[in-house]
C-alpha cells in the first residue's frame, strides 16, 4: 500500500487515500480504481494531476492520469500479474502461461478505472 494525497479538482481540498499498487517500468506506479460506481476519487485524474505519495516510508511526487483503451491494458495486466488476490476479487484467472487472456484484460480495463502514476525525478525517487 501507498498513500496518495491529491488535491480535488472542483473543491481544491486535499485528500489523502490509501491505495495498493504496482510498479510499471522504471519510474511509474499503477493504481486501479476498485469499486468505481462507489467512489469518484480517480476522477481527479482525468487530464493529469500532480500526487504525493508516501512510500516505504519515502515522501515522493509523481503525476497521476487516468488511462483508457491500449494505453491502460499493459499496465493493467502487469498489476493482476502482480497482485493475484486483488485478481481474483475481480474474477480474473490467467490463463496456462500465467497471462491474462487479452479479451478478458479489455473487459475490466472497460469497468476498472486505472491510473498511471509517473513519478518525477529527483530526490526519494528511489522507491525499490
Amino acid at each position: 500500500l501507498l498513500l496518495l494525497t491529491y488535491q480535488g479538482r472542483r473543491t481544491g481540498k486535499e485528500y489523502t487515500i490509501p491505495v495498493a499498487y504496482a510498479r510499471y517500468g522504471a519510474d511509474e506506479l499503477i493504481v486501479l480504481a476498485g469499486r468505481p460506481e462507489g467512489r469518484t476519487w480517480w476522477t481527479n485524474m482525468r487530464g493529469g494531476l500532480p500526487v504525493r505519495l508516501r512510500l516505504g516510508g519515502r515522501e515522493l511526487a509523481g503525476d497521476a492520469e487516468l488511462v483508457k483503451g491500449e494505453e491502460a491494458i499493459p499496465r493493467l495486466a502487469a498489476y493482476l500479474e502482480r497482485l493475484p488476490r486483488t485478481a481474483r476479487s475481480l474474477g480474473m484467472a490467467p490463463e496456462a502461461d500465467g497471462r491474462y487472456a487479452r479479451a478478458s484484460l479489455d473487459s475490466l480495463a472497460a469497468k476498472v478505472p486505472v491510473v498511471s502514476v509517473k513519478l518525477r525525478p529527483g530526490i526519494g525517487t528511489n522507491y525499490r
